[in-house]
């Protein structure tokens, strides 16, 4: 948690130490993709995956750092059918929830990420890190709880000649809680602390992973480096 926070901080003050243009300021668009429940019922990366969707908007300090926004819908599921051994009394247990997630995160690229004609040297193409904090809601029940989360993530991006920017993501939103596999008609077994121990840190609380691809238009202008042969 301390070292996810520190390298977060190292993000946003090198963002500020370099304000400057890259042709346009913010773009606005939408990713879709998968989505993948890692938890007590499931291991394995990237399984029982259901979809994801989410609207992103990003605002550019400069060509390597840009502040994200995004607001999204993701679907997670999972079971200990034919597994049943593993788990107290040989209990059988599945699940199907749906989550929304706010977040807000700090992506570097590492190219100075932008066109070329707007800024000499600039690269259309940028593999990036991001990594951010947010608040999670999950179904419970009948209810709907809230929980904060972590996002961090991968990803590159594609500036085409039309405003138009292009990239794929993966991304692993940790949560602070153990009941996103909640399942409402399970009444004497929940996958909540289902050992009743504190054992291995990815038995504490539940998280999910998601690969989604983007599509962002550019917005607000603001003018290019004109230069000389």
């Amino acid at each position: 948690m301390k070292s996810f926070v520190v390298f977060f901080v190292i993000l946003l003050s090198g963002a500020y130490g370099a304000l400057q243009a890259q042709g346009y300021r913010a773009e606005l668009g939408a990713m879709g993709g998968l989505s993948s429940y890692m938890g007590d019922a499931n291991a394995k990366f990237m399984h029982n995956s259901e979809p994801a969707l989410s609207l992103v908007g990003r605002y550019h300090l400069n060509q390597r750092f840009s502040l994200k926004a995004d607001l999204g819908y993701a679907a997670i599921s999972g079971n200990t059918i034919g597994r049943s051994e593993l788990y107290p009394n040989g209990k059988e247990i599945s699940f199907h929830n749906n989550l929304l997630d706010a977040t807000c995160q700090m992506e570097f690229n590492f190219y100075e990420y932008g066109a070329p004609d707007y800024k000499p040297g600039s690269s259309r193409i940028s593999p990036y890190v991001t990594a951010g904090i947010g608040m999670l809601l999950f179904e419970k029940g009948e209810q709907w709880k809230t929980t904060a989360c972590m996002p961090i993530g991968i990803g590159i991006k594609y500036k085409t000649p039309f405003r138009v920017n292009i990239g794929l993501e993966l991304s692993y939103r940790m949560s602070f809680s153990d009941q996103l596999d909640n399942e409402a008609s399970s009444a004497d077994f929940q996958l909540d602390t289902p050992w009743m121990g504190q054992s291995a840190w990815n038995k504490n609380n539940d998280h999910f992973a998601e690969l989604k691809c983007f599509i962002t238009y550019d917005l607000w202008y603001i003018g290019s480096n004109c230069y000389k042969e």
